[in-house]
């Protein structure tokens, strides 16, 4: 149980039923009947997998004889994301 402490009242000073109803905290009754709640526990396993495969092949310049600067410019890229909303 937690305890409040006014310290700037008067030790004199006196409150009626509105003064005091703020400082209990309104007019609700201090105790409320309370209803047990059902435990909802409960196991939960998730198995993510992401298999990804990648060939990339340039064949920039083949057949060709006397060339020179010839680039390639490949970036591959790959992604991938698991999520599991429930």
């Amino acid at each position: 149980m937690k305890s409040l402490t006014i310290k700037d009242l008067s030790i004199t000073e006196e409150l009626d039923s509105r003064a005091m109803s703020a400082v209990r905290g309104g007019n609700l009754p201090s105790y409320w009947p309370g209803y047990s709640s059902t435990s909802a526990d409960f196991s939960f396993n998730a198995t993510q997998l992401i298999s990804q495969s990648q060939n990339t092949l340039s064949n920039n310049g083949n057949n060709v004889a006397f060339a020179d600067h010839i680039d390639s410019n490949v970036k591959p890229k790959q992604t991938a994301t698991n999520t599991i909303n429930f």
